[in-house]
């Protein structure tokens, strides 16, 4: 399982970068879904994501998918389909600078470009555990994630963080800072951030969910994760292809020298002569 930085503001800018800089804003990456998924009612293609954790995240979607049977029905059916946003900029609700409270201000964790939320409508902050499935739950969990809905006090779950919460040696301030709180619906950069495109004509079919290519990456890099390995996440399309015809090109030439040292020179070149030439 993935090893995630510690959710205190110092733990998490040494991870990800310090959104004051805006760094984990320069560090995204896109994640393709294995299945459709909308964002104001529009069909998305990719969500943007920190590349330390979009290994994670691409597994734990190509996990809910594989449970769901890979249909898109039941995956819609479960609120799953609907991207409540990611990656935004902004602090924790109530700790925002200035808050009348007088706490010290405090990123949200969007701001890393380490959550995700889903289902908004039906997940809203300070709703319990809202109706979040449970397979949805445990592939998250099963990347070491955090679930909005498990927080003490007040709960937030449509929201998923890739942080711990284990105990540190040394306490740490805002240590106990529950809940992001509601979703990012209304943030203009959620919109750029996961590519979110125009409205399809009427009466036409959405979108694929990226092509054999951008599901090719999201295999690759679930597999990848499962070892620990979630800086694949940042692979492109074009590094798939190159990765794929890699392979192909090691399997003929290993599968060549092999035939060689089995039949010999003089037998693989009469078969190449009499078969191939």
């Amino acid at each position: 399982m993935p090893r995630w930085p510690h959710d205190d503001p110092a733990s998490l800018a040494a991870f990800y970068g310090d959104p004051e800089t805006g760094e984990p804003g320069k560090r995204l990456v896109p994640v393709v879904p294995p299945f459709q998924m909308y964002y104001a009612g529009k069909p998305i293609q990719k969500i943007m994501f920190h590349q330390k954790a979009a290994g994670a995240l691409a597994a734990a979607l190509n996990d809910i998918w594989i449970s769901c049977g890979r249909d898109q029905a039941k995956v819609d059916r479960l609120g799953i389909s609907v991207f409540s946003g990611a990656y935004n900029p902004r602090y924790v609700r109530g700790y925002e600078p200035g808050n009348p409270q007088g706490r010290k201000p405090r990123w949200s964790n969007h701001a890393y470009g380490a959550a995700i939320d889903f289902d908004a409508e039906h997940n809203g902050f300070n709703t319990g555990h809202g109706t979040m499935p449970v397979m949805v739950i445990d592939a998250f969990k099963r990347q070491g994630a955090l679930w909005g809905g498990d927080y003490q006090g007040r709960t937030d779950p449509m929201h998923f963080e890739f942080c711990s919460r284990e105990p540190l040696a040394k306490p740490v301030a805002f240590a106990g800072v529950q809940a992001d709180g509601d979703s990012d619906q209304d943030g203009a950069e959620e919109v750029a951030g996961s590519d979110a495109p125009a409205a399809t004509a009427a009466g036409g079919a959405a979108p694929s969910a990226g092509g054999f290519f951008s599901r090719a990456r999201n295999w690759i890099v679930t597999g990848a994760s499962s070892v620990g390995l979630t800086g694949l996440g940042a692979m492109t399309n074009g590094e798939v292809v190159a990765m794929l015809l890699g392979f192909v090109l090691l399997v003929i030439v290993g599968g060549f020298l092999v035939a060689l040292w089995l039949w010999g020179k003089q037998n693989v070149a009469d078969f190449i002569a009499k078969h191939i030439a």
